[in-house]
């Protein structure tokens, strides 16, 4: 890790819904900063509800990865057994 990915912020699990919404909110922050980019993704980070407001899938995954040394970060929820997290690595 770097000095530009040292700080990102890690969540061991997701204790709602919209506590997993609002990680998506802060990684979508991280690449708007231009430092990380999507590196993966089973959907848009803003598509992750249809528009019945319905998940799209019961696992929804998205990697980053850090611009300047290649760290890659990943936030995965179960929407249907609930659960989920956002750490280092793949």
């Amino acid at each position: 890790m770097c000095e530009v990915c040292k700080n990102v912020i890690l969540r061991k699990q997701f204790c709602s819904p919209q506590d997993y919404l609002n990680c998506l909110a802060y990684l979508q922050q991280l690449i708007d900063s231009g430092e990380f980019e999507l590196e993966s993704a089973t959907c848009a980070l803003d598509e992750v509800k249809g528009p019945d407001g319905k998940w799209v899938d019961d696992i929804i995954g998205h990697v980053i990865r850090c611009r300047t040394c290649g760290q890659a970060f990943t936030c995965s929820c179960c929407t249907y057994r609930g659960g989920g997290s956002f750490y280092k690595g793949r």
